[in-house]
Parts: C-alpha cells; sequence; structure tokens
C-alpha cells in the first residue's frame, strides 16, 4: 500500500515539458527584442556637419551590448533547447528552477541599457556579467538536476554529451568572470569580450561534431 502511494506522487510529480518551453520560448524572444530598445540616437549628433562614421561611433557603446547580450541570449536559447530535447518530464523543482532562469533572462534588457549608458564604469561590467555568470550558474543546475534524475530523461545520457553540454554553460559564467578582471584594466577589451562567447560557444560545438 505504502509502495503505491509513493509510486503514485513520483508519477503526480511527473509533468509535460510543453508548456515550459513554451513559456521559456517566449520569454527568451521578447527579451532578444527589448535588446534593441537599449540603443538610443545620440541628441547631441548633428547629420548635416558629422558622418556616418561618427554616428555609428557614438552608437559604440549600446550596440556592443545590444550584440552580446542578444547572441548570449541565443546561446542560453540552444543549450536550453538541448536540455529539453532529451527530457521527457519536469517536476515542480524544475519548473521553480526555470523561472528563476527566466526572470535572470528577463533582467538582460536592463543591464544592457545600464551598460550603454555607462559604457566606462568599471561597477557596470561586474553588473553586466553578473546577470551572465546568474543565468549560467541556474541553467547548469537544471542540468544537473536531470542527470541525477534519469526518470526524467527520454534515454540514458552519453558521459561525452553529458560533458559537452556542461562545458558549453560553463564557458559563459567563466568569460564573463575573465571580462570582469580584464575591464579593470582595460575596460574596452573587457567588454569586447563579451562577443567572444558566441564564438567560443561554435567551436565547442564544432568539437562535439567532430568526436561524434
Amino acid at each position: 500500500m505504502m509502495n503505491q502511494k509513493n509510486n503514485d506522487t513520483a508519477n503526480f510529480e511527473k509533468i509535460g515539458i510543453d508548456r515550459l518551453n513554451a513559456l521559456s520560448d517566449g520569454v527568451m524572444a521578447i527579451a532578444l527584442t527589448l535588446l534593441v530598445l537599449g540603443i538610443d540616437i545620440p541628441d547631441d549628433h548633428d547629420f548635416n556637419t558629422e558622418g556616418l562614421n561618427l554616428f555609428l561611433l557614438k552608437l559604440e557603446p549600446g550596440l556592443i551590448a545590444y550584440l552580446s547580450s542578444f547572441f548570449i541570449i541565443g546561446v542560453y536559447w540552444i543549450i536550453h533547447q538541448k536540455i529539453f530535447h532529451v527530457i521527457q518530464y519536469t517536476n515542480r523543482n524544475v519548473i521553480f528552477l526555470n523561472i528563476i532562469f527566466l526572470f535572470a533572462i528577463s533582467l538582460i534588457p536592463f543591464v544592457s541599457k545600464i551598460k550603454s549608458l555607462y559604457p566606462l564604469d568599471e561597477l557596470v561590467v561586474i553588473i553586466f556579467a553578473s546577470a551572465h555568470i546568474i543565468i549560467g550558474i541556474i541553467l547548469f543546475i537544471i542540468w544537473k538536476y536531470f542527470t541525477n534524475h534519469p526518470e526524467l530523461l527520454k534515454s540514458s545520457i552519453s558521459q561525452q554529451k553529458n560533458k559537452f553540454i556542461g562545458i558549453s554553460i560553463l564557458i559563459i559564467p567563466m568569460m564573463c568572470i575573465l571580462a570582469v578582471i580584464v575591464a579593470f584594466i582595460d575596460i574596452q577589451i573587457g567588454t569586447y569580450l563579451f562577443i567572444l562567447i558566441p564564438l567560443i560557444h561554435l567551436f565547442i560545438n564544432k568539437w562535439e561534431k567532430a568526436l561524434n
């Protein structure tokens, strides 16, 4: 009787992933769309006397914050899809973790806007990096939760796949930490390091495919 009750409880906590994926895709799509609003047209620009090059230079802080955040969120979306592609069920714990993940994603347009307004402030780089680090850590926790609960998976995960997904997630927080350190030496170089994250992700993907 007790075993039957435990089985019923376990089955009750297995929840389909369709609505969770739909919510995740929606929040990330909205965050990606809102990012472009962080690029402001300079009020002090005179198009009659100043050229396009100078105009683009004035836009640079907003463009860098936009590009880096857009592609980093894009990388997180790809990894999120990879994770939930091998998942058959979720449960309340994962739903709660995923809500925190989406909350952090929703903050990215805000921190990107701050980064564009204060491009030469090291504290802003810390805030910008911290938001991305939190997202990466939460996503890594979600992945580890699934690997520790194989009853939620469609099938067993190979050690190699487990390794590469883990690396794909953690490379973003690691690069963000490096960017913060470099920013205290040269804030411009530190800021541009964020743009390298999607390129590193592409390299990891090619590496994974080459080994398969």
